[in-house]
């Protein structure tokens, strides 16, 4: 059937139709929350007849208040007066339940079935308006071919999924459920979002809260890896049920993992990695190790990953246990391959990217921690001072960034590094916050009021 389909050369993707299926069997929230406002048509936006049928099926139990999975829908159309051979039998189903067992891009083939689709009524609408205005023998006023012609596409828009209007009822009831549920947690808590263990930060962006996109940047070896992981490690000893995505495109896990058990035994990183340790020391880390076994921290180290590479993962890893955090290390070592032809700078890659992430936060409902370059501007000026200027590639980050933090050493000899809050969309920028850095433990500290920090 699919060759005869492909032959007759329609828009039409039959992996795309089969992954929706598939999705749906194992993830039956996809249907409500995803399937259904994509796939605006039901039943008819599935080219293949067998997915047609089985998609019908699916409505059908979703109508009942039952569950559709393999058996359920298997059953309802064994049950049912269609023909077997007609929705391919057991074996069909199962091979949809094999070949797609994860409902992670299930909006992605959701788009390219509900794409389609729209090409194929576009196509019978030009075919129709083509039949019109020719009409044989017969002269049609160009008016009438026209309004025609307007109609057949009108028919299309209306069928096409769109973005729907947002009430101020509804926006507005929405504001007063969200300020209630900042107003319980500050019970709980000196903040609405997650603390991030710097008491200063905290307080001036109430920690990182969900949707928003957070951009960190430092010189080269200013410490902002080292940074971003000390934020993750206290996210998590803070939430035990808190679960973080961390992408490392720069440094091996190994690496990473280093880092944090340094930072967590107070050991010097250097004899973890040549083994150069005390008994003392050995038993500290074994001690650490066996603490950290109950924080969830999620680390890929590959090297070349695009936006949607990571958006894949981080939706899979959401499904399964929720995510609280993503951290990003670092936004200008994402793949930008596959980019489309008419994108003609790395302006407009970066843009892209930030952009991405930006979309992955609001998505997934949580914060976007994304390191960033800064440009070779920066060291040629005698003010050390870093600005929002000096990102690299800077216009869309700027753009997009609901929070920017700069780190900045003024002093070489000196352990205490400034954290700059140059951005800050909900509350007070252009802030300074001391810090200690412990570069051999990969530590940073709050650094007390009364404290004087050793510039010397």
């Amino acid at each position: 059937m699919a060759k005869n389909i492909q032959e007759r050369k329609d828009p039409f993707s039959l992996e795309a139709e089969q992954a929706v299926l598939g999705g749906i069997f194992v993830d039956n929230e996809a249907l409500e929350h995803v399937v259904k406002d994509i796939l605006v048509s039901g039943y008819e936006e599935f080219l293949d007849n067998r997915n047609r049928i089985i998609y019908s099926a699916i409505l059908d139990l979703e109508k009942q208040k039952r569950r559709y999975d393999f058996a359920t829908v298997c059953s309802h159309l064994e049950q049912s007066t269609v023909a077997v051979e007609n929705w391919g039998g057991r074996d069909y189903l199962l091979s949809l339940v094999d070949a797609y067992p994860s409902s992670a891009n299930i909006e992605d083939y959701s788009e390219i079935v509900h794409g389609n689709y729209l090409k194929r009524k576009l196509l019978i609408a030009c075919s129709n308006i083509a039949e019109k205005t020719k009409n044989g023998d017969e002269v049609l006023p160009f008016s009438e071919c026209i309004d025609y012609a307007e109609n057949q596409l009108s028919e299309l828009v209306r069928n096409r999924r769109t973005s729907s209007f947002s009430t101020l009822e509804d926006v507005s009831n929405q504001i007063l459920a969200k300020t209630k549920e900042k107003l319980s947690r500050l019970e709980e808590s000196d903040v609405v979002g997650l603390k991030t263990g710097f008491t200063k930060l905290d307080n001036h962006t109430q920690g990182f809260q969900p949707e928003q996109l957070i951009i960190l940047a430092a010189r080269p070896g200013g410490g902002k890896s080292a940074f971003a992981l000390n934020i993750a490690k206290n996210i998590a000893d803070r939430n035990p049920q808190s679960h973080i995505a961390f992408f490392s495109l720069e440094m091996a896990v190994e690496m990473v993992t280093t880092r944090l058990l340094a930072n967590a035994a107070t050991i010097d990183s250097k004899k973890i990695k040549s083994g150069k340790m005390t008994t003392q020391e050995v038993a500290k880390l074994e001690g650490q190790i066996s603490l950290m076994h109950n924080l969830h921290i999620h680390f890929s180290d590959e090297s070349l990953v695009s936006v949607s590479d990571i958006k894949t993962m981080c939706r899979k890893l959401h499904q399964q246990h929720g995510l609280s955090l993503i951290v990003v290390d670092y936004l200008q070592l994402i793949d930008a391959s596959d980019k489309s032809k008419n994108q003609r700078s790395r302006q407009e890659e970066v843009a892209n990217i930030s952009r991405g992430l930006k979309l992955l936060a609001r998505e997934l409902k949580c914060p976007v921690l994304a390191l960033s370059q800064l440009s070779r501007s920066v060291e040629q000026r005698k003010d050390n001072k870093i600005t929002m200027a000096d990102l690299r590639e800077s216009g869309a980050i700027e753009q997009d960034a609901d929070i920017i933090l700069f780190l900045n050493k003024q002093n070489e000899n000196s352990d205490i590094i400034t954290l700059n809050i140059a951005k800050n969309r909900e509350g007070e920028s252009d802030v300074d916050i001391q810090l200690l850095f412990e570069k051999q433990y990969s530590k940073f500290s709050n650094v007390a009021e009364n404290e004087q920090p050793n510039n010397e």
